[in-house]
């Protein structure tokens, strides 16, 4: 079982701050706080309120990709 952050892939947050790609990072609330996170697709942008899915950890940024993807 993994914790910290590496324990977090798998999980659903909210993105409390729009994200545009790779290229500029968003926010996302996840157990309870704030955490920097980019979109798994370099092309997509991920509006504040949706619900996605923790995919990978990237240079400390969250990789992230809708629910409904």
């Amino acid at each position: 079982m993994l914790s910290g952050v590496q324990g977090m892939v798998g999980e659903t947050a909210v993105v409390t701050r729009r994200i545009d790609g790779t290229h500029e990072p968003g926010r996302i609330r996840a157990r309870g706080e704030e955490w920097l996170a980019i979109a798994l697709d370099p092309s997509q942008s991920i509006e504040k309120g949706a619900q996605v899915v923790v995919a990978d950890i990237e240079r400390g940024l969250l990789v992230v990709y809708p629910t409904d993807w």
